[in-house]
């Protein structure tokens, strides 16, 4: 198949799933293109097997052929964060063969190469695997789905990283805290008489700020918090609160295999200072790359067949589901096509790139699986 006519192919593909709205607000539209994934599938290949999960409201669609489990497993998530305006679902056509819309790099673009490469050369042993909950922790899709599985695939496959066809070694680990501050209510007209629970929140943040300087770039591997929801819990305007609650979004890297354990405990005696209590809401610890795993050779001679030359390898600040296959000892390999503005108003795919990363992916399933 010529590359335009492969590149024209995964651009209508990508298309179909980003007009579904699959934020973790809007269920129904997760339902429907999960069904629509389901009957697209079956009607390409109605000899695979297919299982859906289910936890706590969040589904999951497991395909493969015959009897055996799958030996690679082609993994994506196709919820997406909230757009700005309804018309980031409809995904455009830019100049020099991009695509740009909500979800086109994240994830929709990769998952739609594996879509392709699963249904049109299906080979005993390749198997898909599509969660919907990945943008709020992935605990009730990829991490419940093999919490239900007996088997283990040898490997997994994760476009959910990687941007710019790079093999990711290392991603940070991903912690939510849930702050409350408790102060005393007054008139906003008398702050004298109150303690502004709100101004604490902010007070605890700032320290944590002094404590963890932010890093610069995606390179600066230090510790990152984001300040990322604030609530007063419907407090007047004209009104001192005496209950707040924040949000924040922290990522850390492998330090030591103890990271989390002293990390948390830091952040929690810092916010005590303030009179701020600190709930885990989500943990998710850091992800390495095994570089001597056969199937790191095997990802990397397929890079060079294909593409002239192995995969770069880089780390990166964000988190994946590549955490859950890493705990239960399953290789990931991470990578992607070229990409940019992810979670954005400004997310793009490279679709010549996406063609590149379909055949690389071909080439690595068929070596994988001789």
């Amino acid at each position: 198949m010529s590359a335009p006519t492969l590149r024209e192919r995964l651009a209508a593909l990508t298309a179909d799933l980003v007009r579904f709205p699959t934020v973790a607000t809007n269920p129904a539209a997760i339902a429907e293109c999960l069904a629509w994934v389901r009957g697209w599938t079956t009607d390409r290949l109605p000899e695979a097997r297919m299982r859906e999960f289910v936890s706590n409201g969040s589904s999951s669609l497991l395909c493969w052929l015959g009897d055996a489990p799958p030996r690679v497993l082609l993994c994506g998530h196709l919820d997406v964060v909230p757009a700005a305006s309804d018309d980031a679902f409809l995904a455009k056509r830019l100049p020099g063969n991009r695509l740009a819309g909500r979800g086109v790099a994240d994830m929709k673009g990769p998952i739609a190469a594996l879509l392709d490469l699963f249904t049109s050369a299906p080979q005993p042993g390749l198997g898909l695997l599509l969660t919907t909950d990945e943008e709020d922790g992935g605990m009730h899709g990829t991490g419940y789905v093999l919490g239900q599985l007996p088997w283990r695939p040898d490997v997994a496959l994760l476009p959910d990283g990687g941007a710019n066809m790079r093999l990711v070694a290392e991603q940070k680990g991903a912690l939510r805290l849930r702050l409350t501050a408790e102060g005393t209510a007054a008139h906003g007209a008398r702050p004298w008489l109150g303690v502004n629970a709100l101004e604490q929140l902010y007070a605890g943040y700032r320290a944590l700020l002094r404590a963890y300087p932010p890093p610069r770039a995606e390179d600066d591997w230090r510790v990152s918090i984001a300040l990322t929801q604030v609530s007063d819990g419907g407090n007047a305007g004209n009104s001192i609160p005496a209950h707040a609650e924040a949000t924040l979004d922290i990522r850390y890297p492998a330090t030591g295999p103890d990271a989390f354990a002293v990390l948390l405990p830091d952040l929690q005696r810092r916010l005590r200072r303030y009179a701020i209590s600190a709930e885990v809401t989500m943990h998710a610890p850091p992800f390495l790359l095994d570089t001597a795993s056969p199937y790191v050779t095997h990802v990397q001679a397929a890079a060079s067949r294909v593409t002239g030359g192995p995969l770069p390898l880089c780390r990166e600040a964000g988190a994946s589901d590549a955490r859950f296959f890493a705990v239960a000892g399953v290789p990931t390999l991470i990578f992607q096509p070229v990409c940019s503005g992810w979670h954005g108003p400004d997310e793009q795919l490279d679709l010549t790139s996406l063609a590149t990363f379909h055949a690389l992916c071909a080439a690595f399933i068929h070596s994988a699986l001789v």
